[in-house]
């Protein structure tokens, strides 16, 4: 896909675009790999996303967060685990607040499984087994969670993440959608590495040729 371009996007360089089908669905498959909370400093509290950790706002006092805690660093405990990709969101995205979401007129639309499923019904997209009978991919079956009339693309993505991926990866519907999009964007910016310098390859001669972003965040300490 690096060497010749997606098969399904690839957009003319210099007029990207990002499809629906990647923006309200696929893409979204990140809300279902949210903790409900997350501690900021070792031995310290839970705390949930919202309303605690909200951002628009100055960081209040007590909020520091210690790296080694988000990611895997030298000499330190493993940090905390992104959830598994299995259509489940924490509670709190199912009650966002309303610094959010603003003022809404039913509950329900404070939940961002419900606002992700409006998005893809007011947008027409398609359901997802027409979108794995389009790239040629066996659809989930009823046994996976296939909605009889058409399962909706967001949450076809997390049901093929879940039963094809084992939760720790996209399947092929969702997987290709989003690699896809990604590497077209970048073909299509003629000022990217990809289009400049497509065999560039990254450096830290600190680290050596293989390095990861804990390298990065260690580099000078």
């Amino acid at each position: 896909m690096l060497d010749q371009g997606g098969r399904w996007f690839a957009p003319p360089p210099g007029q990207a675009c990002i499809p629906l089908e990647f923006s309200h669905a696929a893409f979204r498959y990140g809300h279902s790999q949210i903790r409900h909370t997350y501690r900021l400093v070792r031995g310290g509290p839970g705390l949930p996303l919202f309303p605690d950790l909200a951002g628009f706002r100055p960081v209040p006092a007590g909020r520091r967060l210690d790296l080694a805690l988000i990611f895997d660093l030298p000499g330190h405990p493993p940090t905390q685990r992104a959830k598994r990709i299995d259509g489940r969101l924490p509670a709190s995205l199912i009650a966002l607040p309303e610094q959010l979401t603003g003022i809404v007129e039913a509950a329900a639309h404070r939940s961002l499984a419900v606002r992700d499923l409006l998005r893809g019904g007011i947008t027409g997209l398609p359901s997802g087994e027409s979108v794995a009978r389009h790239l040629g991919v066996p659809p989930l079956t009823a046994d996976e969670g296939s909605w009889p009339r058409g399962t909706p693309l967001w949450i076809y993505t997390l049901d093929e993440a879940r039963h094809r991926g084992g939760g720790d990866r996209l399947g092929p519907v969702g997987g290709r959608i989003v690699a896809e999009v990604l590497i077209g964007l970048l073909r299509a910016d003629p000022a990217s590495y990809l289009s400049r310098e497509p065999d560039w390859q990254p450096t830290l001669p600190a680290a050596g040729p293989a390095f990861g972003l804990a390298d990065l965040l260690t580099l000078g300490r």
